[in-house]
């Protein structure tokens, strides 16, 4: 969803909120969203909006063009974490720092939306659904991976539990995160109840499940989510072989930009650039589930 459609339906859930309008059914909340909608005003191409700042600075050709659009985003809407967020990863100098600021940031939020009353009990597992949360999740998401590229995992790790108990719908995808950090510290026990918690994930838990049973020497269950691993994916044989041939970067650049095909080479290719630091030095693993999957191919 972009910011701006995210706009519109923060903006109708404060038309409700601020009308005491009751909604008991799928035909009343449609009914009162068309209303909503016939005197709703919003310019996707207001100049004078912090998200039409934000666009500039996430489309700009240097830094310092972005970091000054990111600034006048801040100068709109002092209160806008995605604006302050972006500032903030611009102007630090060193990780240390960047890491201070974000700290600090994200306990800023926390306050105000403990006022605000977000986070209350009720509300605990449900922040995507809520609007006004979402910035505040896409900063830990930030802050999380920030730890990883650090090489700082339990930090990261407690970030990205922090996001999953926040949201159990996990809609920014730390579970997948979580899943390749437990392999690379080796921790089967918090793998498998990610996967008992969220079954049939197919490609991004059982890659990495295979790779964690390889590392802990148990060969038959890396082998067994391998086998997993094929039946989901048509294209994981494609991806192991072309990896090892160094033919991968063909399929990476045919790829679209703007998402990947699910259980296909295209979602391989964004796992593995998302999480680089597990695959890193596995070489022997990749030439082992090479032979395996040519072994299994051959028996069909």
């Amino acid at each position: 969803m972009s910011r701006q459609t995210e706009k519109i339906f923060n903006d109708f859930n404060q038309f409700v909120r601020g009308n005491d309008i009751e909604i008991e059914n799928k035909d009343k909340l449609n009914k009162i969203l068309d209303e909503f909608m016939a005197d709703y005003q919003y310019d996707g191409n207001d100049t004078g909006s912090a998200d039409y700042y934000l666009e500039l600075a996430e489309s700009a050709n240097t830094k310092k063009s972005a970091l000054m659009y990111a600034k006048k985003a801040v100068e709109l809407e002092p209160d806008n974490l995605d604006a302050m967020a972006m500032v903030i990863e611009l102007s630090c100098t060193s990780s240390e720092k960047l890491s201070e600021k974000y700290k600090n940031l994200i306990a800023e939020a926390e306050e105000k939306l403990k006022e605000q009353g977000y986070f209350e009990e009720e509300n605990i597992g449900d922040f995507w659904l809520i609007f006004e949360t979402r910035p505040y999740m896409r900063l830990l998401g930030k802050y999380a991976y920030h730890f990883v590229q650090c090489g700082q995992m339990r930090l990261a790790i407690a970030e990205y539990e922090k996001m999953l108990k926040l949201c159990t719908n996990d809609n920014l995808g730390a579970r997948y995160a979580l899943m390749h950090l437990y392999t690379f510290l080796e921790d089967e026990q918090s793998a498998l109840e990610l996967n008992e918690k969220y079954p049939k994930e197919g490609t991004q838990f059982l890659l990495p499940l295979s790779i964690l049973y390889y590392k802990l020497g148990d060969f038959r269950k890396a082998n067994h989510y391998l086998k997993e691993l094929a039946d989901v994916n048509k294209d994981t044989y494609e991806f192991f072989n072309s990896l090892i041939d160094g033919s991968l970067m063909e399929s990476v650049m045919d790829m679209d930009l703007y998402g990947y095909r699910p259980f296909s080479i295209e979602e391989f290719i964004v796992e593995f650039e998302e999480n680089y630091f597990l695959f890193t030095g596995m070489t022997e693993y990749f030439v082992w589930a090479k032979k395996k999957i040519n072994s299994k191919r051959k028996k069909k």
